[in-house]
């Protein structure tokens, strides 16, 4: 039978043993958390082309204009939410990375200030704000 592990075990007590129905359980619930997300997602997809094989049969050997008017504005239609979605998930990937780096400018420009005066009191300041961007008055 599986010992627990705990700190009284190190105070010199010793360990009570773990009853089978918990450690069963949690070794079960272990595999889950490990493995769930693969499993889960042969799942939905075993599901999903279980879907499609019976919209596929349901149609299968029967041509109408109904059928090729539905492929051809399928097509257009697939294109076009392709070309949609690729460049939204493009444009928010680019406003999320220039949202980051602009936290690392700021984060860092301070640390960067400090490190050039030490090195050169003189040194003048470049009058950029601390996310990296020229002043409004530039502009």
């Amino acid at each position: 039978m599986p010992v627990a592990e705990s700190g009284a075990k190190t105070a010199g007590i010793p360990a009570r043993p773990v009853p089978f129905k918990y450690w069963f359980c949690g070794q079960i619930f272990d595999l889950l958390r490990a493995h769930g997300r693969f499993v889960f997602g042969w799942t939905v997809g075993g599901y999903c082309a279980y879907e499609v094989s019976i919209a596929i049969r349901s149609f299968a050997g029967q041509t109408t204009i109904t059928n090729v008017t539905m492929q051809i504005l399928a097509n257009v239609s697939v294109n076009i939410a392709l070309v949609l979605s690729v460049s939204g998930f493009s444009i928010a990937l680019y406003m999320r990375e220039r949202k980051q780096h602009r936290q690392t400018r700021k984060r860092m420009s301070a640390r960067i200030t400090e490190l050039e005066l030490r090195i050169d009191p003189k040194r003048t300041s470049s009058n950029l704000t601390p996310e990296g961007l020229t002043r409004k008055e530039d502009v």
